[in-house]
């Protein structure tokens, strides 16, 4: 009886001290998005000694860009592998990125894409951009344009216009104008720059949408507030 009896207390208290962690490291996310790094470290640095995952992906974001805390490469590196094996796609993404740039580790490109892939995998959307990309760089536009698809659910503006390029350029995929543009202005109005760009470029020569110069003129105009250099060449050009 008594063995049930501490059985009990001690699932009470796992459950207890893992509602714990979760509220703490939610409060340290927040701190974190919010800039709050004095704050953010103070609650991921115990939580990561006691190896709560997601505070150990948090912490090795701070050391590898120096938020709130000296950077530190090889820091972050060694505090990324420990999460990324327990399946933290942030940590695999920063295990990509230091492998990919030689930042606190050798530079080693076949980890380096293993790491991103395993990241796309566990569902990290700039994992999915980035692979997405490095897909249509390399002309493999099958899987390029499965990535961006994938990406774009997920709310990544540039995956949008990503899936908007296949289409404008029948890359992987039937050349479909009206897909492109479709894809382009729902990337442009979540304020992507490129997305902005080419929407400009289509009304201007009227493809998958009549011709319309002055919608042209307007997402030309956002894309060169964003200092996108290809539309400030055409704004330059076009006041000449």
């Amino acid at each position: 009886m008594k063995k049930n009896i501490l059985g009990i207390s001690l699932i009470l208290i796992l459950i207890f001290v893992t509602s714990l962690w979760a509220q703490n490291a939610e409060e340290g996310y927040q701190a974190l998005k919010n800039g709050d790094y004095k704050i953010a470290l103070n609650i991921f640095e115990p939580l990561a000694a006691q190896n709560h995952t997601g505070s150990q992906a948090a912490l090795a974001t701070m050391y590898y860009e120096g938020l709130g805390v000296q950077k530190n490469e090889k820091k972050a590196v060694a505090l990324a592998k420990k999460a990324a094996k327990k399946e933290s796609a942030l940590a695999q993404f920063i295990l990509y990125d230091a492998y990919e740039n030689g930042k606190g580790i050798a530079k080693d490109e076949d980890k380096a894409f293993d790491w991103l892939q395993t990241s796309a995998e566990n569902g990290y959307p700039q994992a999915q951009i980035t692979i997405a990309k490095m897909f249509f760089f390399k002309k493999d536009y099958y899987r390029s344009f499965n990535w961006a698809q994938i990406a774009a659910k997920r709310n990544v503006t540039n995956a949008m216009t990503l899936v908007g390029n296949h289409y404008a350029l029948g890359a992987g995929v039937p050349q479909n104008d009206a897909q492109a543009f479709q894809w382009y202005k729902k990337a442009a109005e979540s304020g992507d720059a490129e997305g902005q760009y080419w929407l400009a470029e289509m009304y201007f020569a009227g493809r998958g949408v009549p011709k319309d110069s002055v919608a042209g003129k307007k997402w030309m105009t956002e894309s060169a507030r964003q200092d996108f250099d290809l539309a400030k060449k055409w704004l330059k050009q076009s006041a000449k």
